[in-house]
Order: structure tokens, then C-alpha cells, then sequence
């Protein structure tokens, strides 16, 4: 009964007939979650049961809610990536495959490929992950490349409590193995042919161009991430600063910059309208921004606007009603029968809330009616970035540990300010393509852009201009959109009833909130993560994290920078205030104890040689619980396995794969313990809650 007069008052606030297509997009995202959770398909007969129970008692949109958990978890289902049996082979191959998608991190490049050839055998297609720490040969996107090497399946690149798993998303899309690769070993063949493949590789020319222009260096980098989606160019404190005041969406292709590039478009092609060919200028501005949805990588956001623009420019050809919202649903099922993986990405998410929080709730919080044309359209920019903010504000905070409470004038400039430099971009773009220099128009870009950005550097000097360290939990997150529901049905209704809902909810969220937040672990907590520049291990005491590496003392800075970002959430639930670094001697074996058990880092021979000459830190040297041999160890490792006594030998994750290899086997042939920390953290934790 409960869930019926939801139903009735739900479809009151919105007329099913204006949103038809609403219901079954919930149901269908609840669906593809569902299967991404794990939940059992024999599940799925209970739903079915219950949906032919709704169609015999004619209740028809239970039903369809019903169908839609079906069709979403058979989605999901049908696009479940199956891991072919030779991936666990040990031997090196030779593999064919193109590249989709490449991130340079100098001098490092991260490429996904799709293999398609193994020994010059055709295979059904495989994504992996490859890692060349070489920026030679360059590899760019939609090229045909040729590697030879041993894949292994694709790991969680988590290693403390809480932090980001960045191979998940490239799991739930396909990517099953991954390798890092010998630079040498690598060939690029050709560019790929096909037009789709033309398109993509055009964004690398419109880059160049966009280098070319004159321009200062920042507004080259913003103009690049803006239009094509290449965010590769941007420093690290213009991220953050458009990060901590709510600007980071400029950042990111969205809505905003699409209609921009749509009304440009349509600008230009005008004179099609005076030779009555209005229909041609519709087709042609549709496939310009689905061109540009092809050569920005499909993102879910760009896909979304271009989905909307579309069904814009048809219904107004046709002069048909519009209804925003089920164009949202239309472009959210698009994405996900062909994508269900993309539900996971941050991107998604960010996007559709901020876009379907708009559509519900900017009307409502606009104080001026719409006949008062002049205050409407000047109150729109708070309202219409406080209704997106309403949606997105705490899962940004779950996702990045932030809130920015400067968003409403930053991004009332950054609205004002974006059209012109972005259209002026383009014109500009264009005009040099065929060889007209404008000075006069990239002057005026170069001053827009100054005024965006030091108008973003003055509010975040302002005194709590954001809240920075911010943890939300999963079950925080649900209760603040829980609250949205209450609110929602006061703005539409009025009715004091659902103010109190709301205020109920917020106090319960906030409560909630704070007993998580003192809900502090205790006890020591000691990792090891892996990385292949060097190896340290993590010891947590208190509120401080004490850090022994082998990374010289000049990378301390560097580490803990790396550190506070990677671990930030872990940082946060332990309250750890400090970080402390020591870098390992590498003379002779010094030991550490932690919670009554000694490790050491064997990092160099010479530590080898110290202990045959009897020279150690300390007398607890000769006997170890954990020795951990990292790159720079060349010695006989037998030898210091028997002069160490240590219990076990953990070969860490920046032993050169060869090495490695030739350890683990001269190891095992001894009879001593030894485990690689190549593929898992060593993890040792003894915990108990205050």
C-alpha cells in the first residue's frame, strides 16, 4: 500500500504522459547495478513472477518497473566480458591489436588496446591494459601497434583501506589483462584506417592547432580540455583550482559545451536557413556533434548532450513537443545498452544527477516567475548551478573529499565567461585553418580567460572558501539523496508535512555522518603497496604514518605529495595528521619491529656483503620475521635467505621481472617461504574498534 500511494503521488508531480519513458530508466539502471553487484540470475525469476503478477491485476507500471529490472540485468549480463582460457599461459606472445585509448604521464604512456591477433593467428578480440615506461616509440591513438610480451589477468591497484581501484572501471569495460611492456619490444605499424578511426585520431591535429594559436600557455590548456576532451595538458594547480571552487565541470565536455559548439554550428550554416534548407542544416549540425562526440572518446557526458541535441533539433524540425527529461532517459538507456559499465564511472554520474537535478529542481528555486522575463533570466544562473549542485555536490564530496562553498558566484563568471571564450575559440581555430590571423580575437580570449581564472584564484583565497579532508560514506551518500525526496515534494506541493520530512532526514543524515566519523580504528596497521619505482612499507602508529623506503631522500616530498592524494580516504577514517619518511640504509640490514615482528628492506648487495662480515644494525638483524627484496639487490639471495633466518621472503613489486622470476624459483628450490608482492600487497593489521 506504501509503495502504491508513492506511486499515485509520484505520477501527480509528473504526468507520466509528459515523462513516459521515466520509470522503466529506473528501473532498467536498478537492473544493471543489480547484475553488477553479483546478485544471482535466478533471482531474475522472482522479478519475472512478480511482473506477470502486476500484469494479471492490471497493475501496468508496476509491471513495466518489473520489465525493466529484467531488461537491465540482461544488459548487463549479455555485455559480461568472458576471460578466454589461454589468458593464464605463462609463455610470451606476439600480439596485434589497436590502440584505443592512450595517456601520456611523461616519460610513462598507459595505452588500452584491443588484441585481435596472436602469432598471426585471428583471435576474438581482447582489451588490455599496456604500460610503456618510455615515451619511444609514441603511440597514439587508433594506431595498429605490434608487442610481444606475457599478459597476465588485470589486478586491483587498491592497496590501503578505501583507496580508488583505477583498474575497476577498466575491468567492467573489458580490459581483462594487462602487462607492462618492454619499449623495445613494441612496434607502431600504421594508423588504423576506417572513418570512425579518422575522426578520432582528428582530435591529435586539433591539439596541434590549438598549440599554434596565440595564446598564453594557460588558455592553450584550457581551450584544449574544453574542446576535445584531452585534459593531459593541464597543470596540477589548475585542476585543483577549479576543483576546490566547483569549476571543475568547465573542465569537463558537458551540456554547457556542447550547446556552446551547437549554436556556433548553427550560426555558421545560417545561410542555409535564407535558402530554405532548414531540414539540411539540422542533419548537418546533428552529424558535426555526433563527429565531435566520435573525436572527444564517446564520453558518457558528451554522448548524453549530443543524445538531447539531437532529439532538440528533431522535435523542433517537426515541430513536436519537447520533454528535457525524457530525453535525459533516452540518452541514459543509449549509453547503457551499449555501455552498462559506464553506471561505474564518475563521469556518468556527475553528469546525469547535475542535469536531472536541474530539470527538477531550478524551476522550483528560480524566486521570479517566468513573465518577469529580465529577473527569471538573471536568476537562472544561481538557481540553475544550485539545483546541480544539489544533485552532485555529496557524491563529488565521496568521490574527491571535497565541497566547494564558493560554486555560486564562481560559477555565475565561469557561465558568463565560458560561451564567448569557446565560440572565440572556435572562430579563431577556424579562421587560422584557412590562413586568416586574427590578433584583435585571440587578445580578447586571452583577457576572458585571465578574468576566469584569477576571478577562481580570488574566491578560493577567501576565507572557507571550500571544505577540504571531507569523508562521505556509502551510507552517508544514501541518506543525502534520501533527503532530496522530502524536499522535492515541498517545493512542488508547499505542504508543511514534507518540510518537516526534510528536516528529519537532515538530521538524521548529519547524525549519521558524525557517528561514522568518530568511529575511529584503532590498533597497527603496517602495508606494503606495490609500485616499480621503489619499495616502502606504510606503518601506521596513532594519528601518524610512519614510512621507511627505499627511495632516496630527495623523492620524500614527492612521495608524501603522491601519498596524500592515492591515500587520501584512508588518511581520513584513521585521522592520520603526519607523515613521516626514512629511507632504508642501504649499507647494512637495519631492521624495524612492528607489533613484535622485524622486517628490513634488502635494497642493495652491499647489505649482502655487511652480513657475511658480521655488520648489522642491531643483534635482531640475524633473525627476521620478513625480509623484503627490492631492486638494487644483485646478490646470491639464497645466501641472505640463510643468513637472515628471516621466516619469509617477500619479493617486491620493483624487482625487475627477470630477477623476480630467477628469485621465487632459487627460493623455492631452498625450502624457504617466500611470496611475490608483485600482484598483492602484504597487509598486516591488528584492529580493534573504540
Amino acid at each position: 500500500m506504501l509503495f502504491l500511494k508513492f506511486q499515485s503521488r509520484f505520477i501527480r508531480m509528473f504526468p507520466l504522459s509528459l515523462v513516459p519513458l521515466l520509470p522503466f530508466t529506473v528501473t532498467f539502471i536498478i537492473g544493471v547495478l543489480l547484475h553488477g553487484s553479483g546478485v544471482a540470475p535466478w533471482w531474475m525469476l522472482a522479478v519475472a513472477m512478480l511482473a506477470g503478477g502486476m500484469v494479471v491485476f492490471r497493475r501496468n507500471y508496476p509491471a513495466l518497473m518489473c520489465v525493466g529490472v529484467l531488461v537491465g540485468y540482461a544488459v548487463g549480463y549479455a555485455h559480461e566480458p568472458a576471460v578466454p582460457s589461454w589468458l593464464s599461459d605463462s609463455h610470451e606472445q606476439s600480439y596485434s591489436a589497436v590502440a584505443i585509448d592512450v595517456k601520456s604521464y611523461e616519460p610513462t604512456q598507459v595505452v588500452i588496446a584491443e588484441i585481435d591477433s596472436c602469432n598471426g593467428m585471428e583471435i576474438a578480440p581482447l582489451r588490455v591494459k599496456l604500460t610503456v615506461p618510455s615515451s619511444i616509440p609514441e603511440v597514439n591513438e587508433r594506431d595498429r601497434i605490434r608487442f610481444s610480451s606475457i599478459l597476465e589477468p588485470i589486478q586491483s591497484t587498491a592497496d590501503l583501506p578505501g583507496e580508488m581501484d583505477f583498474n575497476a572501471s577498466l575491468r567492467r569495460k573489458g580490459v581483462l589483462a594487462e602487462v607492462f611492456l618492454n619499449p623495445d619490444s613494441l612496434r607502431v605499424l600504421y594508423p588504423e584506417p576506417g572513418i570512425l578511426n579518422s575522426i578520432r585520431r582528428f582530435r591529435t591535429d586539433v591539439t596541434l592547432a590549438i598549440i599554434d594559436l596565440p595564446v598564453s600557455s594557460q588558455t592553450r590548456e584550457f581551450i584544449n580540455a574544453t574542446l576535445t576532451a584531452d585534459r593531459s595538458m593541464l597543470t596540477a594547480d589548475m585542476r585543483e583550482l577549479f576543483s576546490s571552487t566547483g569549476l571543475s565541470h568547465l573542465l569537463a565536455l558537458s551540456g554547457l559545451h556542447v550547446a556552446i559548439i551547437a549554436g556556433v554550428i548553427t550560426v555558421i550554416l545560417f545561410p542555409l536557413v535564407l535558402l530554405r534548407l532548414r531540414w539540411l542544416r539540422t542533419l548537418m549540425a546533428i552529424i558535426f556533434l555526433w563527429g565531435f562526440a566520435v573525436m572527444t572518446g564517446l564520453t558518457p557526458s558528451v554522448v548524453r548532450s549530443v543524445v538531447m541535441a539531437t532529439i532538440f533539433f528533431i522535435t523542433y524540425s517537426i515541430q513536436r513537443q519537447r520533454s528535457p527529461l525524457n530525453s535525459l532517459c533516452v540518452a541514459a538507456l543509449l549509453i547503457l545498452v551499449f555501455s552498462p559499465s559506464s553506471i561505474y564511472e564518475v563521469g556518468f554520474q556527475l553528469s546525469f544527477l547535475a542535469v536531472a537535478s536541474i530539470l527538477l529542481f531550478a524551476e522550483k528555486l528560480n524566486p521570479f516567475p517566468r513573465r518577469k522575463s529580465l529577473l527569471y533570466g538573471f536568476a537562472a544562473y544561481p538557481s540553475v548551478t544550485l539545483a546541480a549542485m544539489l544533485g552532485t555536490a555529496v557524491v563529488s564530496a565521496f568521490y574527491f573529499n571535497i565541497v566547494p562553498l564558493t560554486f555560486l558566484p564562481a560559477n555565475f563568471i565561469g557561465a558568463l565567461l565560458l560561451p564567448p571564450i569557446l565560440a572565440g575559440s572556435v572562430i579563431l581555430l577556424a579562421l587560422n585553418a584557412f590562413g586568416f590571423h586574427c590578433g584583435f580575437l585571440a587578445v580578447c580570449i586571452d583577457r576572458m580567460f585571465d578574468i576566469l581564472y584569477s576571478s577562481a584564484g580570488w574566491l578560493n583565497g577567501l576565507p572557507l572558501a571550500s571544505l577540504t579532508d571531507v569523508y562521505v560514506s556509502g551510507f552517508t551518500l544514501f541518506a543525502c539523496f534520501l533527503t532530496l525526496i522530502p524536499f522535492a515534494l515541498w517545493l512542488y506541493k508547499k505542504r508543511m508535512v514534507y518540510m518537516l520530512a526534510t528536516l528529519v532526514c537532515m538530521i538524521f543524515t548529519v547524525s549519521t555522518s558524525v557517528l561514522a566519523d568518530s568511529d575511529y580504528i584503532a590498533g597497527t596497521e603496517m602495508f606494503i603497496p606495490r609500485s616499480r619505482q621503489h619499495t616502502s612499507l606504510l606503518i601506521r602508529d596513532a594519528s601518524k604514518l610512519h614510512v621507511l623506503t627505499s627511495a632516496p631522500q630527495r623523492m620524500h616530498e614527492e612521495l608524501r605529495d603522491d601519498y596524500t592524494v592515492r591515500y587520501r580516504r584512508y588518511l581520513l577514517t584513521r585521522k592520520i595528521d603526519s607523515l613521516q619518511f626514512r629511507t632504508a640504509s642501504s649499507n647494512m640490514v637495519d631492521a624495524v619491529e612492528v607489533d613484535g615482528r622485524r622486517f628490513a628492506l634488502i635494497c642493495s648487495s652491499r647489505q649482502l656483503s655487511a652480513l657475511e662480515r658480521g655488520l648489522t644494525a642491531d643483534s635482531s638483524c640475524r633473525h627476521l620475521d620478513y625480509a623484503v627484496v627490492c631492486d638494487g639487490f644483485r646478490g646470491d639471495v639464497v645466501r641472505l635467505a640463510e643468513l637472515l633466518r628471516a621466516d619469509s621472503i617477500l619479493l617486491s613489486a620493483d624487482l625487475n621481472s627477470r630477477l623476480h622470476s630467477r628469485y621465487h624459483e632459487a627460493l623455492t628450490e631452498g625450502n624457504f617461504n617466500v611470496r611475490s608482492l608483485k600482484n598483492s600487497p602484504f597487509v598486516m593489521q591488528t584492529e580493534s574498534q573504540n
